[in-house]
């Protein structure tokens, strides 16, 4: 019988629910506060406080940890009133070994 891993993840890199503040910006002209509810080493959730057009549009996320990313979107959806946008991260351009700690998984 082939060894198997003690438990079986569905993706390379699994998502850590942690809420923290965020400030997203894009084209250096817009700048929203939002809250994370999701991370991975090559993606995010945020929820952002009001409705943005953010179609492809290369973002900066800056989280006060020191941790500075540019992430793309990839999903934009509306749910009870807040507006949940879903990015991948491209670079991390300050605050990579914090991001890693961040989005650390253990595994039991």
């Amino acid at each position: 019988m082939p060894n198997k891993p003690p438990f079986n993840l569905k993706r390379l890199y699994p998502r850590r629910r942690i809420s923290l503040p965020c400030w997203v910006s894009w084209r250096n002209e817009h700048q929203v506060l939002g809250k994370t509810f999701d991370v991975s080493y090559s993606g995010m959730g945020i929820v952002l406080a009001e409705a943005v057009n953010v179609n492809g549009v290369e973002t900066s996320i800056m989280i006060p940890e020191g941790i500075l990313l540019w992430a793309h979107p990839v999903y934009c959806r509306e749910e009870d009133n807040s507006h949940r946008v879903g990015y991948r991260i491209e670079r991390i351009e300050r605050g990579d070994e914090r991001w890693r700690e961040l989005c650390y998984i253990p595994q039991w």
